[in-house]
């Protein structure tokens, strides 16, 4: 359930283990708040008429670099419980696609299936991140402190610095975010073709106090990137420090800041 949008859950897997309970569902999915610590939840699901006592969970996918695991839990008949666990690195390797889940119980049985995406949001951050490390592999993209005046518009520095490695890359532009944006109604900023800096202009987009105290995406920029002639985005986010900064001039530039 992400973030309050509705998805169907996958069909009940059937377990491989003889005797196991039926009606076991085992998927990963991630809601909205844990985006921006790079988090997911474990939801099983016991539609089963007897207590599962979980000793472990693990979970391959070939999308991640690594295998996720999480502590037991005893699961009630016919209840479900959300297991938070932290998202390795993704992998960028091809190869054929291993997705599995095992519940292993307390009694020494072991419970296997097919693991879901019913939402699809790991495709989206393995596509997302391996772009991100190819552009990486060819130029360095950082955003430098930020000019934050009493009036006008901020500038926000950003340095585009090729290495000489990786595959061709261009940087095309950067769109703006739910808390800022280039100028009235400007929603993308153009960066021109071999450019070394951009110095990007800032102004609030939105003045309600709860967007800003509640900010969780505001100073993460979407930039738009070619390699190798194919386009995608990628995610640019700026330092901590910075963000403090610039949030703090948001709310003094909107009359809220104390």
């Amino acid at each position: 359930v992400l973030g309050g949008c509705a998805g169907s859950a996958p069909a009940p897997i059937p377990t491989r283990t003889a005797g196991a309970a039926e009606a076991v569902q085992v998927w990963l999915h991630q809601e909205r708040a844990d985006e921006p610590r790079r988090t997911a939840r474990i939801r099983v699901v016991n539609g089963s008429e007897a207590a599962l006592d979980i000793a472990g969970v693990r979970l391959s996918d070939d999308r991640l670099d690594a295998v996720i695991t999480a502590e037991g839990v005893r699961l009630p008949a016919e209840e479900s419980v959300d297991l938070a666990v932290d998202l390795p690195n993704v992998s960028c390797d091809d190869g054929d696609a291993r997705r599995s889940w095992e519940l292993a119980l307390a009694d020494g049985t072991v419970l296997r299936g097919d693991l879901a995406d019913s939402l699809g949001f790991l495709d989206r951050l393995h596509d997302r991140e391996c772009l991100a490390l190819a552009v990486g592999a060819s130029v360095r993209l950082t955003w430098r402190t930020a000019e934050l005046p009493t009036s006008g518009a901020a500038v926000l520095p950003l340095e585009i610095a090729p290495t000489g490695t990786g595959e061709a890359v261009r940087v095309l532009a950067v769109q703006s975010t739910p808390l800022l944006q280039f100028g009235a109604g400007v929603t993308v900023l153009t960066i021109p073709d071999g450019a070394r800096r951009v110095d990007v202009p800032l102004v609030p987009q939105r003045c309600d106090p709860h967007v800003v105290q509640e900010d969780k995406r505001g100073t993460v920029f979407t930039v738009e990137v070619e390699v190798d002639g194919s386009r995608g985005t990628i995610e640019l986010p700026v330092s901590e420090d910075e963000r403090g900064r610039i949030l703090s001039w948001v709310a003094e530039r909107c009359d809220f800041g104390g």
